[in-house]
């Protein structure tokens, strides 16, 4: 209370008492009561008329929310854990009052503006992630067509020749209208790129991985309320920025793009090359090329059976020859730093050439191709001390700093920026 003569002016906030004085509309905080004499005091609720957010309309609200609408994994400041999962989005702003839970779980337009944010900012993780995705589901797309084709055509055996050929003939008609259907433009894009400026490249993935995902949800995808922008988020993070894989523990330095080779004598590392080859042909395990495999679209898969088919199979493949190259070896995680915990820095390696001895034990030349934080680490049972472990991919900028640090480390030399700030890992 300020008093001040020859009038007593009372700025009161939330259920202090004060004086009845007409309150602007959705005033139901803060209330300014200038008087000549004392008022009685009255109780009023905090909860006495409507908030003042009220006053703004829900698009307005949507807007000034998305400014602080950041999601996992996005804030790079330095300040939060690299392996933090915690964001404004999911941790901060539904718990603030029912309103804010209310914007942030029925509108789904948050999510992607974090998604062309990151795509845009992060190209190396989200949009490797997109195109990922995309491919995974026109593989899906011509491993069911091919089995549809190959039971048709079993069908078709029982049948006299003339019908079998007619059969042929239309379902050659109905594969170039599919093909047709699946090159024309949605009619979401269309319209938008009528009444607004040509979607940006970011705009056009997102759209492509949405299709995708909503063609071909991931496997063990349970009905959910969340947004399709929210389910595409979830999707990457879980099956592309994550990865879960053997661990081969031994400190020492590598560096990406750099190959080395490695002897697995001990019975735990004959197990982990032995689950890493296991879908791989024999002839890789025998010290020849191995070259990328997708499960069920291999050229020398069973359910192949027309150069038809093989064609289609070869020309997919060859137009996301990269994604295969860097996606589709045989992989494991070579922890390379000490102590084997939480937030300790890890590699991805690739296996690209394996030579399994009779007994079991191996020689196999690996290139490292990303780092990661691992996030969690656990003993397979009955393994004789194999680990598994779960980590986060590093992003571009902060596997090169790693890097630097390494080097410098190496030669017991900092950065010039002293032991805490040098260090881009916790």
């Amino acid at each position: 209370h300020y008093n001040s003569s020859p009038a007593r002016i009372r700025f009161t906030m939330g259920s202090c008492g004060t004086r009845p004085a007409a309150a602007f509309p959705g005033e139901g905080h803060t209330k300014l009561v200038a008087s000549s004499k004392s008022a009685p005091s009255q109780s009023l609720s905090q909860n006495d008329g409507p908030s003042l957010l009220s006053i703004f309309h829900e698009d307005i609200m949507l807007t000034i929310l998305s400014f602080v609408a950041d999601v996992p994994f996005e804030l790079k400041d330095g300040t939060r854990d690299p392996i933090d999962t915690h964001s404004t989005l999911t941790h901060v702003l539904p718990h603030v009052s029912k309103q804010f839970h209310k914007l942030c779980s029925e509108h789904d337009h948050y999510w992607k503006n974090a998604l062309l944010r990151l795509v845009k900012d992060d190209p190396y993780l989200w949009e490797e992630g997109l195109k990922r995705l995309i491919f995974e589901s026109e593989c899906n797309a011509l491993r069911e067509s091919i089995n549809d084709r190959n039971k048709a055509r079993v069908r078709r055996g029982k049948r006299t020749k003339t019908i079998n050929s007619q059969s042929d003939e239309l379902d050659s008609v109905q594969n170039t209208s599919s093909d047709v259907q699946g090159n024309e433009p949605d009619s979401r894009v269309v319209l938008s790129a009528g009444n607004n400026p040509e979607p940006s490249k970011e705009e056009q993935l997102v759209h492509k991985g949405c299709q995708a995902l909503e063609t071909y949800p991931p496997r063990h995808h349970t009905a959910s309320s969340s947004g399709i922008y929210q389910c595409l988020y979830q999707t990457i993070l879980n099956s592309h920025i994550r990865f879960q894989a053997p661990v081969f523990y031994m400190p020492t330095s590598v560096q990406l793009g750099s190959p080395y080779g490695l002897h697995f004598f001990e019975p735990r590392y004959r197990l982990l090359i032995s689950d890493c080859m296991r879908s791989f042909p024999v002839s890789a395990r025998r010290g020849e090329e191995i070259k990328p495999c997708v499960p069920g679209l291999s050229p020398s898969s069973n359910n192949i059976t027309t150069v038809s088919q093989n064609a289609e199979v070869q020309s997919l493949l060859e137009n996301n020859k990269d994604i295969m190259k860097e996606h589709y070896l045989p992989t494991f995680i070579h922890a390379h730093q000490s102590p084997l915990r939480r937030n300790t820095p890890a590699c991805i390696v690739q296996v690209r050439h394996c030579i399994i001895q009779p007994d079991g034990s191996a020689d196999v030349f690996l290139q490292p191709v990303s780092y990661i934080w691992i996030e969690e680490i656990w003993e397979r049972p009955g393994t004789g001390s194999l680990y598994e472990a779960r980590g986060i991919r590093m992003p571009k900028d902060e596997s090169e700093k790693y890097e630097m640090w390494c080097v410098m480390s190496r030669y017991g030399r900092g950065d010039g920026r002293g032991w805490a700030q040098m260090l881009p890992i916790p």
